[in-house]
């Protein structure tokens, strides 16, 4: 194993509930190397979560394993899994829909249902039950990550469409245009990251320098209407400008040089924040 443990939650670091899951895995081995994927998700925000994870499990070794809680039914009967990617990365999560984004553009190949009874932690409250991050998933991460526990040894093995997933938004040409969702926001930066992907975008021939005509819509609003010049880079266009760009996961994204486009146009995220992107020839 690569002995490699990488965390993702939305618990955020102002107290001690990451240092607690930390402290969790290196009481399993010591000679762990573990790492922050992101503390920040928005709480409760799942869709985000499997997103973050697309965005960076992809580039990491072999055999890293993931731990990913964001989980608002802590302590339901909702059920835990462990999986292994077409890529070779194993992911420690509530299935409650965090796996949709790497299920549909990576690949699933194993998935097992952790069987509670016999993976909590050792010591754990037989009262308290609100935080399996601490209890379950960064411990069982743990054992994976260094060879004590083996996939086969989770639990009952399912199929990949017993993968709890939410609707991702399209991507989808017509009529000479490119339609998608702002289905995330670049946070340091306000810059939205959409569903288009790059291969659907080309479709409509696109040079650096081309003006397209987009417009963002939502419940029957139009929050913009602008013609964006398609750059390579931010300084293409001067300070404040729109710029419309390929980000770092091949999908079409949309700025403001050196600025919050979402603060100027407060556009929100979701699959009813329509994005359409039409060349102007």
């Amino acid at each position: 194993m690569s002995k490699i443990l990488v965390l993702q939650s939305d618990f955020g670091i102002v107290d001690g509930a990451v240092s607690a899951m930390i402290g969790v895995a290196l009481s399993v081995d010591d000679s762990l190397k573990i790492f922050d994927l992101s503390h920040s998700i928005s709480p409760f925000n799942i869709h985000e979560a499997s997103y973050r994870l697309l965005q960076s499990l992809q580039y990491w070794p072999e055999g890293s394993v993931f731990v990913s809680v964001v989980d608002p039914g802590v302590g339901s009967k909702r059920n835990s899994v462990v999986v292994r990617t077409r890529e070779n990365h194993i992911v420690v999560t509530p299935n409650n829909g965090t796996l949709s984004h790497l299920k549909k553009f990576i690949g699933i190949e194993e998935v097992f249902e952790i069987d509670v009874s016999k993976h909590r932690r050792k010591g754990a409250s037989n009262q308290s039950y609100t935080f399996d991050g601490r209890d379950l998933y960064a411990y069982i991460g743990a054992r994976l990550a260094c060879g004590q526990l083996s996939l086969e040894d989770v639990g009952l093995k399912l199929s990949d469409d017993q993968i709890v997933s939410f609707e991702l938004p399209e991507s989808i040409v017509e009529n000479k245009s490119v339609r998608g969702s702002v289905e995330i926001y670049d946070e340091r930066f306000g810059s939205l990251w959409t569903s288009i992907l790059v291969e659907d975008f080309n479709q409509l021939s696109p040079n650096y320098g081309d003006r397209f005509k987009v417009e963002i819509k939502h419940e029957g609003i139009t929050y913009l209407d602008e013609s964006v010049l398609y750059g390579r880079a931010f300084n293409d266009v001067h300070v404040h400008d729109l710029i419309l760009y390929v980000n770092s996961l091949n999908r079409v994204a949309l700025a403001l040089n050196q600025d919050s486009l979402v603060k100027k146009y407060g556009i929100g995220l979701g699959n009813d924040w329509t994005i359409s992107i039409t060349p102007i020839r």
